[in-house]
């Protein structure tokens, strides 16, 4: 399985990269390790929200940041787009739940295993929309990265469609993983 890019310009300053999934080995599902490096408090695994939407959102983020990112993907569209909206290496667009693995895989390893992000809320208005609140933090090259990101999940039929997450510093993300 390899990841396929694209450029895609998005005006004068700003480029994406698009990342997607090519399953290019016939042979069947391979499990996949993968894990996001999201820390809860101790409310999250008793929580058990009213509103359906945060429900499935928390039982896919609960499975993927344990490792069971088979699991996870099950809510997941198999288009699921996770969209980082900065600049640098570790921002656009990742297409399928591979390129998904992969960009989490990538933050841990540029990282050196310092990239986390921890869960401060969770909350929705009632509809399919549901927004993540989140501190992040990392090392890398004695620089720190330490700033409020939120991520927005917006869901189709029942599953995770569309996943954008801001940097709440879009500047310094971009210089944080660009030097």
């Amino acid at each position: 399985m390899e990841l396929g890019e694209q450029m895609v310009d998005r005006g004068p300053q700003r480029r994406t990269t698009v990342h997607r999934r090519r399953r290019d080995d016939p042979g069947g599902p391979v499990p996949t390790f993968a894990r996001w490096p999201l820390e809860v408090g101790a409310e999250f695994e008793l929580a058990r929200p009213r509103d359906p939407w945060v429900q499935l959102v928390r039982d896919s983020i609960g499975l993927y940041r344990t490792g069971q990112a088979d699991r996870a993907s099950r809510t997941w569209s198999d288009e699921i787009r996770w969209m980082v909206d900065a600049g640098g290496p570790m921002a656009g667009v990742w297409e399928g739940p591979d390129a998904v693995f992969a960009y989490h895989r990538g933050l841990e390893r540029e990282s050196r295993g310092t990239f986390r992000q921890h869960l401060l809320a969770l909350e929705a208005s009632g509809g399919p929309v549901v927004q993540a609140h989140l501190r992040t933090t990392a090392v890398r090259g004695g620089q720190r990265l330490d700033q409020p990101t939120l991520i927005v999940f917006e869901l189709s039929g029942g599953r995770l469609g569309r996943v954008i997450e801001i940097p709440g510093d879009p500047d310094a993300w971009e210089h944080f993983w660009s030097t």
